[in-house]
């Protein structure tokens, strides 16, 4: 049994820790607006979600499974949101788990060389002058034999040298994350635009897009200071904001 209850967070957090739910993204959307930080983590998700309505996989017990409801006000422009929320949690793994070779694949997805070892989903509600931006991220921790996903993987169990405590883990990625958002609420994205551009994992590589209503190819150039994908094609420059439509060549 994973105790979570020892976990300590900087200022007022609210935490729900769950033995199992659909998604932890889905519980704190469906609680009463509040200018609270909120946190919910779960040993089990039985629906969660991915981007553009694809699954989140997971085993119980066996990866970080949380979600992080964060009061932004209205005036605050959340472009790059996901993208800071990923540098936040590979600020975690090298500093305090000293990995390396971690990338970031634009908008939402954090890779070991190629495969992929974390995912985040934001999705946000407004209502008077704030913000309720619920922040999930899926990081697999030790999925063992047997699991099954189409999509190349990998597990800290596989590239850390000692396999980080499951709770510790949890408590530094949450008060991280923490710091990020009031970071970002301050300045923006622009203030992490040289750290993404270090762990850029599309930067140079060849994409296929649907641009003005016709498929075409580019080569990925890093990201404006609101977050969105440069694609250099043809003399043209497209900034992208949606990653639906562009695929890896």
């Amino acid at each position: 049994m994973v105790d979570y209850s020892v976990l300590e967070f900087p200022g007022v957090v609210e935490c729900f820790v769950l033995e199992s739910t659909t998604s932890t993204n889905d519980y704190l959307t469906r609680l009463p607006f509040s200018k609270d930080v909120k946190v919910c983590i779960t040993r089990e998700q039985t629906a969660g979600k991915g981007q553009y309505q694809r699954a989140w996989l997971s085993k119980k017990d066996s990866s970080v499974l949380l979600s992080l409801r964060y009061p932004f006000s209205t005036k605050a422009a959340l472009n790059g949101l996901s993208l800071a929320m990923g540098l936040s949690v590979i600020d975690v793994l090298e500093g305090t788990y000293h990995l390396n070779h971690l990338k970031l694949k634009w908008p939402n997805d954090v890779y070991f060389k190629d495969q992929k070892l974390a995912g985040i989903l934001i999705e946000n509600s407004v209502q008077n002058n704030q913000q309720s931006v619920v922040i999930g991220l899926g990081l697999n921790h030790q999925l063992g034999v047997g699991f099954k996903c189409d999509t190349p993987w990998t597990d800290l169990s596989k590239i850390c040298p000692t396999l980080p405590n499951l709770v510790d883990l949890h408590e530094k990625l949450i008060n991280n994350l923490i710091k990020s958002c009031q970071r970002f609420e301050q300045y923006g994205f622009s203030d992490f635009q040289a750290q993404w551009h270090q762990h850029d994992y599309l930067l140079g590589k060849q994409l296929e897009l649907n641009y003005q209503d016709k498929k075409i190819t580019g080569i990925a150039n890093g990201v404006n200071e609101q977050g969105a994908l440069i694609i250099e094609s043809d003399n043209t420059t497209i900034e992208a904001y949606s990653s639906e439509q562009i695929h890896l060549i």
